[in-house]
């Protein structure tokens, strides 16, 4: 008698906490990106436009502070990029190239909230899409996927280091892809390991 009124409590505790761990964002299934149709370099000027949260994106627990934070992030990181191409494109061609970030899920678990509950407040993660299209014609030349996590136990003991962390790591792979597939199309990593 006393062992079960012991262990029933355990096993919900236990099913609790491994829920908690859990994330419902949808992870992407490849790990590398295909390369655009075209090297980024084959168009005369360029246009950053800000996250598209409207068209598919799932936004969970701090959702809206993820994305403001990426926002900054890319601003700074890919919109100094797309200066810096529009600035020394001398061509006569008039090929504009529209970057267009796509939020598809997110979910951020905040300091408090990780402090307080650690990981019984479950994975932070984001998924992101970057769609590169031609401006005249709309033909999409790529839209590659990008992918980070921060699990439910590393951001406890990091007191949610690792959940802002996340959102370096994201934009950091969406400004690499464009910086690499610049001078050719090579594709690049989706962040899935």
């Amino acid at each position: 008698m006393f062992t079960t009124k012991i262990t029933v409590p355990a096993a919900i505790t236990a099913v609790a906490l491994l829920a908690g761990c859990a994330t419902t964002v949808r992870t992407p299934t490849e790990t590398v990106n295909p390369p655009p149709s075209a090297a980024l370099s084959t168009f005369s000027s360029f246009e950053l436009k800000p996250i598209n949260t409207n068209e598919v994106c799932a936004k969970q627990s701090g959702g809206d502070v993820a994305l403001s934070a990426i926002q900054t992030r890319l601003d700074t990181g890919l919109g100094g990029l797309v200066k810096g191409w529009n600035a020394k494109k001398t061509t006569a061609t008039s090929q504009k190239l529209i970057i267009e970030p796509i939020c598809v899920d997110i979910k951020l678990i905040g300091t408090a909230k990780r402090i307080f509950t650690g990981a019984l407040s479950g994975s932070s993660a984001v998924v992101m899409k970057v769609r590169y299209s031609d401006a005249v014609s709309g033909k999409v030349i790529a839209e590659p996927v990008f992918y980070q996590r921060a699990s439910a136990m590393g951001a406890a003991y990091s007191f949610g280091a690792t959940d802002r962390d996340m959102l370096n790591r994201i934009s950091d792979l969406i400004v690499s892809y464009a910086s690499r597939n610049y001078p050719q199309a090579v594709g690049g990593p989706t962040g899935l390991e």
